[in-house]
């Protein structure tokens, strides 16, 4: 198989810019998976939790945003505020749609699992030129389109 590109063609075979981003998603699910266990949820609660960091979501939101039936979220739902993770409260204005946040100690145990690595990307970052950082990025948002494009074509399928 060969890819054409603006860049060259890519003929399959595995190269050092295609490894290094498999290996940091791997390194990525990994570090989820260690965040699960020290949350003691599964990756779809901590996906949801995810969600949430930026303020409420309604449950029909996680529902759509993590491809989840309503009866599913439901008992995700449950599980988090069992856990003492999150709470859940009607919508202002629509009491049909229950609004979910998390917990002011949920923010806090964020800060302690996922700051030092954060701080530690950061740091890593910051030893890259301006230039090296600009083309990172423009590699990781392409790359990222694409991921999410065939994503969604192969839940079309």
């Amino acid at each position: 198989m060969t890819v054409k590109g603006p860049g060259g063609n890519y003929t399959g075979k595995p190269d050092e810019l295609m490894m290094a981003v498999r290996a940091m998603a791997e390194a990525l699910g990994r570090f989820d998976d260690a965040a699960c266990e020290a949350f003691g949820v599964g990756r779809t609660d901590l996906r949801a939790m995810n969600l949430m960091e930026n303020g409420p979501v309604t449950a029909g939101e996680i529902a759509a945003r993590l491809g989840l039936t309503s009866g599913t979220v439901t008992v995700l739902i449950d599980r988090l505020v069992k856990h003492g993770y999150a709470t859940r409260h009607p919508a202002p204005g629509d009491r049909r749609k229950v609004l979910v946040q998390l917990e002011p100690a949920t923010y806090a145990a964020f800060a302690r699992i996922y700051a030092p690595c954060g701080q530690a990307v950061a740091a890593a970052i910051l030893e890259m030129s301006d230039r090296q950082r600009s083309a990172a990025c423009r590699a990781l948002t392409l790359i990222t389109a694409e991921v999410t494009a065939q994503e969604r074509n192969l839940r079309d399928r």
